[in-house]
């Protein structure tokens, strides 16, 4: 069964404190510091695996740092996957930027630190040290992102996602899957990454409702320039803009035609596609389609 924990469970005064509480109760020996005190925000959810587990943790800016001690915890590595929000994390002299969609490990048995900027989401995969040693061909490269539009890293993003809730049988295929993705040279991974329109895309369609959905965010998921990214749009129907435009109005056509989705407000299908301004959601509707979303309301 999995465990919550919430900085909601305690007075505003309190939950600071309580945040630093829950995430070495969930976690291990950590020293989160932050401006923000009173009021501040932050959960977590941990489903345990057997011998591994994964978390989904949300809450607000901040910076964490894993004592030197090394101790307090068993051995292993965390993969964070970045759902919403943009993270740093350093070990061992490396610092790696994560945005939505990426992914990265630490060690848990040297000091680290992450740093949020801003409100975030993550899922953080424990793994046992050894079980994932044994399947890494070298050393594991930790605080070094993984590439996640294609190939391994994309099935191991994936399964990620559905291991909340899922099948804790899935879990050593993750296991496996992420030794795969840090046996792999990110550059191999790159050049066999195809780099054409139907690419982009693809990436546009898997990160439509990123708030940082953008030609820099596509090109850096893609390992080109942005350049690069607006060429191959180039001589297409659509621009990228219109792409995203485009596919995110088709997302929210389909969600207001589902019966499963009829007690939604058109506000809350028109976020859930990717539009945080409502009004220039009905305004890009009816000029895409002709009439109001609401004609399309079963």
């Amino acid at each position: 069964m999995p465990q919550t924990w919430s900085t909601r469970e305690v007075a505003p005064a309190r939950q600071f404190g309580h945040w630093r509480e829950m995430i070495c109760q969930a976690f291990l020996a950590l020293t989160p510091e932050s401006e923000l005190r009173d009021g501040f925000a932050g959960s977590v959810t941990q489903w345990p695996l057997g011998a591994l587990s994964i978390a989904r943790i949300a809450s607000q800016r901040q910076r964490v740092d894993r004592d030197l001690d090394g101790g307090g915890s068993p051995p292993g590595f965390y993969a964070n996957l970045q759902l919403t929000g943009v993270s740093t994390m350093r070990q061992a002299g490396r610092l790696t930027v994560l945005h939505p969609g990426d992914v990265a490990v630490v060690d848990t048995t040297a000091p680290f630190t992450f740093g949020f900027g801003d409100d975030f989401r993550q899922l953080s995969f424990f793994v046992p040290g050894r079980l994932l040693r044994a399947q890494v061909s070298g050393p594991v490269a930790t605080a070094t992102r993984i590439p996640t539009t294609s190939g391994v890293g994309a099935a191991l993003r994936h399964l990620l996602t559905a291991l909340p809730g899922g099948s804790p049988r899935l879990a050593p295929h993750a296991a496996a899957l992420l030794a795969l993705a840090l046996s792999e040279p990110p550059a191999a991974a790159a050049r066999r990454a195809p780099r054409s329109h139907a690419r982009a895309v693809a990436d546009i369609e898997e990160h439509l409702t990123d708030d940082d959905l953008s030609p820099p965010a596509t090109a850096r998921r893609l390992e080109i320039s942005v350049r690069s990214v607006h060429a191959l749009f180039a001589g297409q129907p659509l621009s990228y803009a219109a792409t995203v435009r485009r596919l995110r109005l088709d997302r929210a056509a389909r969600d207001l035609r589902d019966p499963a989705r009829a007690h939604l407000r058109v506000a809350d299908i028109a976020a859930d596609a990717g539009f945080a301004d409502v009004t220039a959601f009905h305004r890009a509707f009816r000029r895409e389609f002709g009439h109001s979303p609401g004609r399309l309301r079963p």
